[in-house]
């Protein structure tokens, strides 16, 4: 096997003439089309290094890697590149899917070897100074696909996800206790009588402006860990919310003003919810969006066809209260 690494700041570098074709056959999500990974590296706190990797000439797979360096940084625009630090190999703008990923013709044997190289061409590229790298959303099974002898394992908050084989709403109110189900049937009803609310196309029910302004009051509860997503700005949500791969649940006033509001990011098999953020009560909002929003969401995903949801991190007991499944998920440290 011939591997060959293209690496790519996707602020200045060019499309490859590919990737659509291999993002696309590899099932990812809209968040990694190019004109996006532009948007998101010119927003991000360190550089982002896109790496195409290619094998005997065709691309097969693909990671992205925020180039955490030494020096501390203030603002959120990636001008330079240290000299040293490591490399955190993550996904943009969504910690609910992996920085790293396949086409179906590659097979788990191969991956470790393609993984390898990456890791050999890459730290050839950025020099002796860049000594690890933090692989994140690492599913049980996969430590031993990931190079590296030494790897020190950092838990993180597991993924809750929710099948949804049924033809309507019913059999999964079955699941939920009795005063779950009673008050979410009873919430669905008085909000709808009060609001307008609506699941569709993203383009078809908000602004990138909008959901900036709904994202900043969520994001202010993450600001405490590690390596927080920096805010995303209105040009990187009008991209997003624009194309054909996003769903929006928006609730809004007879008025027009959005209180609410949830993207999904479509896919075929496994949409991913991408964000939540309301209006705070003090402010206007209503109470209870944040669990009626679950109710629109599975009553979506079962029209749709899709074989289930993923719901993201955080609010994990409320997630399986709901009947969704926990998948651990741990962050794997390994010195090169």
């Amino acid at each position: 096997m011939s591997l060959t690494l293209q690496t790519l700041d996707p602020r200045h570098d060019p499309e490859p003439g590919d990737w659509e074709e291999l993002r696309l056959a590899a099932g990812r999500l809209v968040t990694w089309r190019y004109d996006l990974l532009r948007a998101y590296a010119w927003a991000a706190q360190a550089p982002v290094l896109l790496t195409v990797l290619r094998r005997d000439g065709v691309a097969v797979g693909a990671v992205s890697a925020s180039l955490r360096g030494v020096r501390p940084r203030r603002g959120r625009y990636a001008g330079y590149r240290d000299r040293a630090g490591l490399l955190d190999v993550h996904a943009p703008a969504n910690r609910s899917q992996k920085g790293w990923w396949f086409t179906g013709g590659v097979r788990e044997p191969e991956r470790r070897d393609l993984l390898r190289g990456y890791l050999r061409g890459v730290r050839a590229e950025l020099g002796r100074g860049w000594t690890s790298a933090v692989w994140r959303e690492v599913s049980p099974g996969e430590p031993a696909l990931l190079p590296g002898r030494v790897k020190l394992r950092l838990p993180t908050a597991p993924l809750a996800r929710i099948a949804t084989p049924w033809p309507d709403l019913g059999p999964w109110y079955a699941l939920l206790d009795r005063a779950r189900r009673d008050s979410l049937r009873r919430r669905a009803k008085t909000l709808a009588a009060d609001l307008d609310i609506a699941t569709g196309p993203a383009r078809d029910l908000v602004t990138g402006a909008e959901v900036a302004a709904l994202r900043a009051e969520n994001d202010l509860k993450h600001r405490g860990r590690l390596f927080p997503l920096a805010p995303l700005p209105v040009p990187y949500l009008d991209a997003l919310v624009g194309g054909d791969e996003v769903v929006a649940v928006a609730y809004r006033e007879r008025g027009g003003r959005l209180l609410g509001l949830s993207l999904v990011l479509d896919h075929p098999s496994w949409p991913v919810a991408l964000s939540w953020g309301s209006v705070p009560i003090e402010d206007g909002g209503r109470k209870h969006l944040y669990f009626d929003v679950y109710v629109r969401l599975i009553e979506w995903a079962i029209g749709a066809g899709r074989a289930g949801l993923v719901l993201g991190k955080g609010q994990a007991e409320i997630k399986t209260g709901l009947g969704a499944e926990l998948v651990p998920s741990d962050a794997l440290a390994v010195p090169f």
